[in-house]
């Protein structure tokens, strides 16, 4: 066995181990929402008569290692898990019966939290009326639900369930059945016969309108920002805005979503050694045409849509595909496997053209890792786009936003054409491609952070980092590279080494959690909680977020964590707008402000006044909104609009 295969294999048993480390702590990475808690309903009688009383059980259970809220939770973000029954004509639902959560310790919260797992039943007290036709019924009963594990939640979502009911004459023999089910705690005390009632319709337990339905939700109705792209447009003209809007492709590269990018091109064009420099040239302006289809035909789809962009790019199924590409991109760097075009496209193109094919669909795949990163910083331009309603300068505009994206991967990719080419490019030149397996590693945990939780993140990159330090500075032997790459070596098996402690003892990382001290005091919005902060004569910060966005998350863990951001912000009300389940409530909350995307932070000053040059769409660094804040809190005219 050559050297070189024993060092793919131990690479690829390095990589496996510290997976499979992860994935047995990150238990159910991908339940999706939907699947999370299953239905059943039962009733109390196999038929009931017209005039009396009759009680559905709904039992959901629940997969293992996750729970869903109680009906009440105690902390504002979590979203409460609801009953629901649709029944036909002539049946009316009394009652919603909710049981006692059970009281639990979690990371996510400093104090037990009340919750539902395993099998939890509900109940429902149903009126059948006196004047209703014999006959056979269905009733569609829907838990909607949160689920959540030790870590982390996901989107909300329901279960739902049909249930047959059978309406019998007056006379006609019933017969309990389910009597296992109705005996538990919750009807404890309850007469399941075919009881006449006159209960009150309206009664509800456990705090009916828990969504303040009814309450005036009359919220400010924010402009349009005057320095958005359709001012710009009118200012500038239509060249110079395809000039900013280039530039501003360009300095995506400096997101984190940009550097996985990196290695996978330079790994695809290391193949792609031979012919002229021009040639390389055509290769990568065909990799970057690719890429920028790609996210020409994802923002056009967002614009025409009028859907936040991040809802579908930061679903966690497409997270979790975007995490195992970065894992299957990392084991080609250990040399388990070629990128290059498949064989079936290589037969039909033939050798002579499968270079320029290739490239165009290496660039259509990755543009999809980096679309994560897209949605928050182009908000404003979706916006404008969506108002115009016109799909070809819309695209024009994406597709120049991916070309200025895509200028360093042409100057990367016709460099990279020429490393294998490098003096004495042998075992050294693995060393540098293993270390990007590992930045590719790292990357996939990147992207999965708030599926997997903080805890199973952290100690991801701590094995990761640690394995690399190890793997590139001791096992792997390199030939040719004389002593300065020796040093070198050394050096950067150093630098993983002291990243992997960093990681262990970082607070919030494996060992340390956070300071919660430090954190924002958040409000849960309601139009009331609004209107009050308005009038306390203070100024306002909302912040809109969702549990699926991925820059939401990075706001709360670095930027209204800080010290600084936090002190300033207790001069003023905060408020916490979620918006991560898409109904009418939030649909009207979004058109109210102007919400094109999250995360949004949007500032009222101390008069009740929106101040929409400091507006914040996508991610900010906690120096540049401690600036607005300072801003804000000044009451000088130079911020008034």
């Amino acid at each position: 066995m050559s050297n070189s295969l024993k060092r793919n294999i131990l690479a690829s048993i390095i990589i496996l181990l510290i997976l499979t480390s992860v994935s047995a702590a990150a238990q159910g990475l991908f339940t999706t929402p939907k699947s999370l808690v299953k239905a059943e309903g039962y009733l109390s009688r196999n038929a009931f008569h017209p005039g009396s009383t009759g009680y559905l059980a709904i039992k959901a259970t629940i997969k293992d290692g996750w729970h869903i809220n109680s009906y009440s939770p105690p902390d504002k973000y979590l979203i409460p898990t609801a009953v629901k029954v649709e029944l036909p004509g002539g049946i009316t639902a009394v009652k919603t019966l909710y049981p006692e959560a059970e009281k639990k310790s979690l990371e996510i919260s400093d104090t037990p939290l009340p919750l539902y797992e395993g099998e939890v039943t509900f109940g429902i007290i149903f009126k059948i009326d006196k004047d209703i036709k014999p006959d056979e019924y269905k009733a569609l009963a829907t838990i909607e639900y949160q689920g959540c594990n030790n870590m982390t939640c996901i989107q909300p979502a329901e279960s739902r369930v049909e249930i047959k009911l059978n309406v019998s004459p007056r006379g006609e023999q019933t017969e309990e059945i389910n009597k296992a089910i109705f005996k538990a705690p919750l009807f404890a005390g309850r007469d399941i016969g075919q009881k006449n009632i006159t209960t009150d319709y309206n009664s509800d337990h456990g705090g009916s309108g828990r969504n303040q339905e009814g309450k005036d939700e009359t919220a400010y109705r924010g402009e349009v920002n005057k320095e958005s792209f359709g001012k710009i447009i009118e200012s500038r003209g239509i060249l110079l805005t395809l000039l900013i809007i280039f530039l501003g492709g360009l300095a995506l590269n400096l997101t984190p979503c940009i550097y996985p990018l990196i290695p996978i091109t330079i790994s695809f064009f290391g193949g792609q050694a031979e012919g002229k420099v021009s040639k390389k040239l055509g290769l990568s302006l065909l990799y970057v045409l690719g890429i920028s289809i790609t996210y020409s035909i994802l923002g056009m789809l967002a614009a025409t849509t009028g859907s936040l962009l991040g809802s579908a790019l930061q679903n966690p199924w497409v997270i979790s595909f975007i995490s195992l590409v970065l894992v299957s991109l990392a084991l080609s760097m250990f040399g388990l496997w070629e990128i290059r075009l498949p064989m079936f496209l290589m037969k039909r193109t033939g050798e002579a053209k499968k270079g320029s094919l290739g490239a165009l669909l290496m660039g259509l795949t990755v543009g999809i890792v980096a679309a994560p990163c897209i949605g928050p910083f182009v908000l404003g331009l979706l916006t404008y786009v969506g108002k115009i309603g016109n799909p070809f300068l819309g695209f024009i505009m994406f597709f120049t936003l991916a070309w200025g994206m895509g200028v360093p991967f042409i100057i990367l990719g016709t460099a990279s054409g020429s490393i294998s080419r490098l003096p004495r490019s042998g075992e050294w030149l693995d060393w540098v491609k293993q270390i990007f397996g590992f930045i590719l590693i790292m990357m996939a945990f990147y992207f999965a952070r708030h599926i997997l939780g903080r805890t199973v993140t952290y100690t991801g990159y701590s094995l990761t980092a640690l394995s690399a330090g190890i793997f590139l500075g001791w096992i792997i032997k390199t030939e040719g590279g004389g002593k300065a790459f020796n040093i070198i070596k050394k050096t950067v098996a150093l630098v993983w080494l002291v990243l992997a402690v960093f990681m262990i003892i970082k607070p919030g990382g494996v060992i340390f959690k956070a300071d919660q001290d430090s954190k924002i005091k958040w409000i849960e919005y309601t139009s009331a909680e609004f209107e009050k902060a308005k009038r306390s004569g203070n100024p306002v910060m909302l912040d809109f977020s969702a549990d699926w966005c991925i820059p939401c998350h990075e706001l709360d863990d670095k930027t209204f964590s800080d010290p600084l951001v936090s002190n300033l912000s207790k001069n003023m009300v905060t408020i916490k707008v979620d918006l991560t389940k898409s109904d009418s409530r939030s649909e009207k909350i979004k058109k109210e402000f102007n919400i094109k995307g999250v995360p949004t932070i949007v500032f009222f000053n101390s008069k009740g006044e929106q101040i929409n040059k400091l507006r914040v769409t996508g991610f900010i660094e906690p120096e540049e909104l401690a600036e607005r804040l300072r801003l804000l809190s000044r009451k000088t005219p130079r911020i008034q609009e």
